[in-house]
Parts: structure tokens; sequence; C-alpha cells
């Protein structure tokens, strides 16, 4: 797909040609350097943004410029201050018209199944970064979409909650198998997370680096296989050497 944004001097390409397939069940991450692309990528996928040239295709349907078909976590949880917990995770299905009463049943279980039944009842200003995130994905994921976006999901959160986080990601990921892209700028998230890793480069962005992640899982957080993370971080201009620190360089 090819996507162009308005500028000063005419429209900049941002996308020239990217083509990429994810199989149900799979979850491909896509890393590159700010301000490449990736986040593009995602609005298209998701239906908020048409490309200029390119389609999006669900098992065949062409579902380009729909957001009927993904549900989509941006990078900030936006989770209502004047709304509980519950209450925020249930708009996922009030918005689509169901009942007050059915939403927030749903809504409970899912609470319970991401291991926040107990704060239901609270504010988001009561909860930890690592459980906001939870409750946005919590509401995501209620949207049952047949594909899941998530955008840079742990980028504000600090080092040992964002491993916590991407801890609980991979146990949850892997026992419903949602269909999904993952946004990061962590070569060890995706390392760690993904079945696949792209990597974007060039302006406008091309699919230059795809990997197919074979480590059996479950994979630790903050431990990704060192092979691979230091051949993504060497498409993205990083040399490392013995002296240069794993986790300076985004494996940990």
């Amino acid at each position: 797909m090819h996507v162009t944004h308005p500028g000063a001097r005419g429209r900049l390409p941002v996308l020239g040609g990217v083509d990429l397939r994810v199989g149900r069940g799979e979850l491909v991450c896509v890393v590159g350097p700010s301000g490449c692309g990736k986040s593009t990528l995602l609005a298209v996928v998701a239906g908020l943004l048409r490309p200029g040239r390119g389609r999006v295709l669900l098992a065949g349907r062409d579902v380009t410029g729909s957001p009927a078909h993904a549900a989509y976590l941006p990078q900030q949880d936006l989770l209502f201050a004047w709304h509980t917990v519950l209450d925020n995770v249930a708009l996922a299905l009030r918005v689509q018209r169901v009942g007050r009463r059915e939403a927030r049943a749903r809504a409970r279980d899912v609470l319970a199944e991401l291991g926040l039944a107990a704060f239901a009842d609270a504010r988001p200003d009561e909860l930890s970064g690592g459980m906001r995130q939870r409750a946005a994905l919590a509401r995501t994921v209620l949207q049952g979409r047949e594909v899941v976006l998530l955008d840079e999901p742990f980028g504000a959160l600090d080092a040992l909650t964002r491993l916590d986080a991407q801890r609980w990601l991979a146990a949850t990921w892997a026992a419903h198998r949602w269909t999904g892209l993952l946004v990061t700028h962590d070569v060890g998230e995706a390392v760690t997370l993904g079945d696949r890793v792209l990597r974007l480069a060039g302006r406008p962005a091309v699919v230059a680096q795809e990997v197919e992640l074979d480590e059996p899982r479950p994979r630790t957080p903050g431990v990704p296989d060192e092979r691979v993370a230091r051949m993504l971080l060497s498409g993205l201009g990083v040399v490392l050497d013995e002296r240069t620190s794993d986790a300076r360089a985004g494996l940990g």
C-alpha cells in the first residue's frame, strides 16, 4: 500500500509499497525508526485512514477504509477518569448498542480473565500504569473484532512495569491466539512477543526485513533471542560490541 500526507510543499510519501500478510492467530510485530510510518500503517489496517493506493483484505474481503473489523489500542490508554474501570471496559459494547446490564456483565468476565476483577469499581487514577493498560486492552478485545491492533501499548511504562506487562500480554495472547499487529520501538519486546517481526525503513517506508521467530514459547520478557535482536538492531543502524549494554541498545 502507498500512503502520502499533506505537507508544506505538497504531498509527502509515508508508505511506499508496504506489503504484508498476517495469518490467523498470528501476532506480527513492526519495528522501525521514529517517524517511519508504523502508526500510519496501523491506521490504514484499522480502517481509520485510506491509502492512496492499495487495499486491506481480511480473508479475501476488502475492508479498506472500514473500521468494523479491527479493535485498535492507541499509544495512550484513553480511559475516562469519571468512569469506573468496569464502565470504561463496558463502553466497548455500549457503543455497539448492547444493553448496560449485559455490557457490564461481559466486561466483568473479561476483567476477571485479565486479573482486574478486584479493581472493577476503581477509577483509572487508582491503577498503576500496567493495570491501566490491561484495562485498555480489556476494552479493546471486548469489542469482539477479528483483528487486534496495538500501537506502542507499553511505551509509557517504566522498565520493570513494562517487563511485567510483556509477561502478562504474552500469556494472554497465547491463551486466546488473537490475530494482530503490534507496533513497538523496543526490538527486545518484538522478539519476545511476536511470531514474526517486520522492520520498516526508508522514506517512504517499505518492509526492509522480515524475521520468523521460531524460539519456543513461553519466552522470557527481557531475555530475547540475542541473535535475532542483534540482526534487527543492525538493520536499524545499531552496531553492538561487547562493551555495549544490551539494555541501552533495546535488547531488554
